[in-house]
């Protein structure tokens, strides 16, 4: 059988001639798809990299356009992402080490004092000569330079557990007149010796949720602060009432008070204001109080009028939602 393709008498093509021009054709046509399908690959293939590099390097971010609901498309959505929580993770230890670092330097210099100290104590004590009642000066500042260094390295190692969670605050149902009566218990002797009264107002029956033993050292911390920045011969007037929802205790002292710019910064680690370096304190105290009092749920306020005195809160729950 002939076939007549072209419509005119003598043009005739065979079917074997057909079936190789339709070949080439499909060829020619998939030779073409699959050089723009290549081309297609090393352009996005190219940027991708690029992005990605970019990425890994913190030098860009991804530059390509998200494409819609295809496969190249999600890719790039899922890319994208995880270039955000990379950035995330990136800035998030970013800031770890500049605590980190800003905390050993901090360390070191708190280190530093009692050890010259004690160094500089030695050095007079092994002079030829020294008389008995030089001998014994000098050793008993030794002493008190070696107890402040001792004091330093306990708070550390309070602090130090409480934040990585060795130690957790398991908060109960408990007395706050106890916990007052303790607290105030400790600081007595220091209060004594500078003729501070304390004067304590608190229903025998109230009772709040909290940690005893942690909570004790977290109101002895701020009642010890009152004792040692009130002058001699003042006053700390602790109270404690109910809420709505928190038994809120109220420790108000008559002593030099607080800036107002300097507020915020009091509860910091190692923060001492410049001109009360000559008295005897690490910085720990009420930085260790706010994380113990925030771990069972509760919270601490300041008031304070320079020259005046503070009054420091603490919040303790009624019912127990510290967080998990």
């Amino acid at each position: 059988m002939v076939w007549d393709i072209s419509g005119k008498a003598g043009n005739k093509v065979e079917p074997e001639q057909i079936l190789v021009a339709v070949s080439m054709l499909f060829f020619a046509a998939s030779i073409g798809v699959a050089v723009y399908v290549r081309k297609s690959l090393v352009r996005y293939t190219d940027n991708f990299m690029d992005s990605l590099d970019a990425i890994l390097t913190g030098k860009g971010s991804i530059d390509f356009a998200v494409g819609k609901e295809t496969l190249i498309g999600k890719i790039q959505i899922k890319i994208c992402r995880l270039a955000e929580i990379m950035e995330q993770k990136s800035g998030e230890s970013r800031r770890q080490r500049e605590i980190l670092e800003s905390m050993i330097s901090d360390i070191s210099h708190q280190v530093k004092t009692p050890v010259a100290s004690l160094r500089m104590y030695h050095s007079l004590l092994e002079r030829d000569g020294l008389d008995q009642e030089k001998r014994m000066e000098f050793l008993h500042a030794a002493e008190r330079q070696a107890d402040k260094l001792d004091f330093f390295m306990n708070s550390m190692i309070r602090m130090s557990r409480l934040e990585t969670g060795l130690i957790k605050v398991r908060p109960e149902r408990n007395s706050v007149y106890e916990l007052l009566a303790q607290a105030v218990c400790d600081a007595a002797l220091k209060a004594e010796e500078k003729k501070i009264g304390i004067q304590v107002e608190c229903p025998q029956e109230l009772k709040a949720y909290f940690d005893h033993k942690w909570t004790v050292e977290a109101v002895f911390n701020i009642v010890d602060n009152g004792v040692k920045y009130t002058q001699p011969g003042g006053k700390l007037v602790i109270s404690a009432a109910k809420t709505d929802f928190f038994v809120r205790i109220c420790i108000q002292d008559n002593g030099r008070g607080i800036a107002d710019e300097r507020i915020p910064k009091i509860f910091q680690r190692f923060y001492r204001e410049p001109e009360l370096a000559d008295i005897e304190g690490v910085g720990l105290g009420l930085y260790l109080a706010r994380e113990i009092v925030m771990k069972q749920g509760g919270f601490l306020e300041v008031r304070s009028e320079k020259g005046k005195g503070t009054q420091m809160y603490v919040n303790l729950p009624i019912e127990n939602f510290a967080p998990a």
